[in-house]
């Protein structure tokens, strides 16, 4: 399986609104599909609100774009004299990759971003448009890769650990790394063709993934990682509350998430950009929605059966006790309507 980028890049948008012509840019790409197009836009925001003094290059790289999201980011380039280039292409060819009702082909367009910018590139900063950034990221500019095929961050422990054995691997129990944020060595990926290799495992039949993307390059990159601090990919999720037996209790761990930390990577269903997602862990990515392009627009209301479900226990704990069963009625008809 192979892809031919001249059929597959339908449309490209080059925003360069930078005053830094002849410096060497660190490039940072996203994958997104629709519904992750205004987290992107904040991801940025917040990168360019806490990096003032690096160039930065942006690469998006969708299936689905619109002209609001367009002006929006270029006003962002204007705004921080930034450059962003957009490419819209066509994901049909991912049809044939294993997919879920949870799990979009999304999963894989950063395989796309890493392909694509191996051709000129020789490093990516891809990050998944749920992370937000918080500190400085300077350091990871003077990485100088050793044959390594990237710079990660292990994943939180419970699936670290239980990696190695899901996937017959026992490296991957001390290395099994979040693939949110993940800095490439596009050398490597171009010399050693990890996109054709990276198919075949998901088009393996024999292959039993979880986390299709993630399992994969974790297959392919193990043993040739450089495991970075949890300062650059502190995994929390807004959800978590949810299983605090009461509200009050709900407070930022300070001993997790700290003034050293960079990256803030939101997983979960709700994400901070959700109108419903109002905790102190928002914070982050609130304070980056206000210095952006997007700050005149409301955050996000639930628009599937999933999130209207979850809209409504976040009601609930929060004693919105009428919109909580308005969200669950609507959790139903949607369902019903699915």
């Amino acid at each position: 399986m192979n892809i031919d980028f001249n059929n597959v890049i339908l449309k490209k948008y080059d925003i360069d609104r930078s005053d830094s012509t002849s410096v060497k840019k660190m490039n940072i790409a996203y994958g997104v599909d629709r519904n992750f197009l205004f987290g992107s836009g904040i991801s940025m925001t917040s990168v360019l609100v806490n990096n003032r003094d690096i160039a930065i290059h942006f690469f998006v790289f969708t299936d689905f774009v619109d002209n609001d999201y367009i002006d929006c980011v270029t006003r962002l380039a204007e705004t921080y004299r930034t450059t962003i280039t957009i490419l819209v292409f066509d994901n049909q060819a991912f049809r044939q990759l294993p997919s879920t009702k949870f799990w979009s082909y999304a999963m894989y367009y950063r395989y796309v971003a890493f392909e694509y910018l191996s051709k000129d590139s020789e490093s990516v900063l891809y990050l998944d448009a749920d992370v937000i950034c918080k500190g400085p990221l300077r350091e990871l500019t003077q990485i100088d890769f050793n044959g390594e095929y990237a710079a990660v961050v292990n994943d939180i422990d419970d699936v670290r650990l239980k990696s190695g054995d899901r996937l017959g691997i026992p490296k991957l129990t001390e290395t099994y790394f979040n693939s949110g944020v993940v800095f490439a060595n596009l050398v490597v990926w171009k010399e050693q063709k990890l996109l054709t290799k990276a198919f075949g495992i998901l088009l393996d039949k024999n292959k039993e993934l979880l986390y299709f993307d993630q399992d994969v390059l974790n297959i392919l990159f193990v043993g040739n990682v450089i495991l970075l601090r949890r300062d650059f990919n502190c995994i929390y999720g807004v959800d978590w509350i949810l299983s605090y037996e009461q509200y009050q209790e709900y407070i930022l761990d300070k001993h997790y998430l700290t003034d050293e930390t960079r990256l803030v990577h939101y997983v979960g269903v709700t994400k901070p950009w959700h109108g419903w997602a109002n905790y102190p862990v928002s914070k982050y990515f609130i304070k980056a929605y206000k210095k952006s392009a997007w700050s005149d627009k409301p955050l996000l209301n639930a628009n599937t059966a999933k999130l209207f479900k979850r809209k409504s226990r976040h009601e609930r704990l929060q004693k919105k006790y009428f919109r909580s069963l308005i969200s669950h009625i609507m959790y139903i008809k949607a369902k019903l309507g699915s």
